[in-house]
């Protein structure tokens, strides 16, 4: 049978994170074994770790003393993992009866040694399938999402996130969400896992771009499928959420697509998308989410220079 440990990153996520954790706990197993379940916590100031059960036999906590983002927080976490898999689960997510049991039926039936990263069919409260898989983006399809053509026409304006696309079927895709994100541990320490510069967001689109590279392959399953709640505790900090998602779109363009391609895509982000942003949160009738968006791009223009020298690492 396969072995796989969980890797859960926590920031602030309350009652979810046990809920969780049992649901991890309650789910079928027979075909599989869990080595255990390491809780990476950055630093949070709620009850969220009090809430768990901490003598659980098959439950490590790791508590970090700042915020070290969620691609680091990764890192440290797999460090402690054991067996064939690593499964990267976010605290708001739940785990059904037969997620387990389903998916490594699946592997077991059709395993396949290029097969890198394996993803789930992933629904949200009412069981409606959510699209979230994703194509590698371009310039061209970053632009297109970050003014929000793609909701005015998405046929005409297609983004690098697969929406016209039902989820209803298993499929090789470029990336599957986070949220539910098995990798093979051998490939991924091998890679050196999640690139650090990526304090969140973009993370598991980099790795899975660079196992790409070395010619695997990422599957989405739909045969299994788990709850995801979606925001998170990123809800709780809007501006935030906007600064390190653009941040993070910056550095990613900056490392893939070249100097000249990503200094463009910083300049585009910078002079375009707020006022893009503005207006249509105006036409929607979202006023008090205007300043939150203008403090997200004055933070994002205050780090510019760091961003850019982080997208051109080597």
């Amino acid at each position: 049978m396969k072995t796989f440990s969980i890797v859960i990153v926590n920031w602030n996520s309350g009652a979810q994170l046990k809920e969780c954790i049992d649901s991890i706990n309650t789910s079928v197993q027979i075909n599989c074994i869990l080595n255990k379940i390491i809780v990476v916590d950055n630093n949070s100031d709620d009850e969220s770790l009090n809430l768990i059960n901490n003598d659980l036999d098959n439950l490590t906590v790791l508590r970090n003393n700042k915020n070290f983002g969620f691609g680091k927080a990764c890192n440290q976490g797999a460090s402690n993992t054991q067996g064939d898999f690593i499964l990267f689960l976010n605290p708001d997510t739940l785990i059904f009866k037969d997620t387990f049991l389903n998916l490594f039926n699946y592997i077991k039936i059709n395993e396949r040694a290029d097969i890198g990263i394996y993803g789930v069919q992933l629904v949200d409260k009412d069981f409606d399938v959510q699209r979230n898989c994703a194509r590698f983006p371009s310039l061209s399809t970053f632009m297109i999402r970050s003014v929000g053509l793609n909701k005015l026409n998405p046929n005409l304006f297609k983004s690098y996130t697969m929406e016209n696309w039902d989820h209803l079927s298993t499929r090789e895709v470029d990336q599957v969400m986070g949220a539910f994100f098995m990798i093979k541990r051998d490939l991924f320490i091998r890679l050196n896992g999640f690139d650090e510069r990526f304090f969140i967001y973009y993370e598991e689109l980099d790795l899975s771009k660079k196992i790409k590279d070395q010619g695997y392959k990422t599957l989405f399953v739909s045969e299994a499928r788990a709850y995801h709640k979606g925001g998170g505790t990123s809800d709780q900090v809007k501006a935030k959420r906007l600064f390190y998602n653009t941040r993070s779109r910056i550095i990613y363009g900056l490392k893939h697509f070249g100097p000249l391609q990503g200094i463009f895509l910083l300049l585009f982000t910078f002079l375009i998308e707020p006022i893009s942003r503005i207006f249509l949160l105006v036409m929607n009738g979202k006023y008090s989410d205007i300043i939150e968006n203008l403090k997200g791009f004055w933070m994002l223009y205050k780090d510019s220079y760091r961003i850019i020298k982080l997208g051109l690492k080597k």
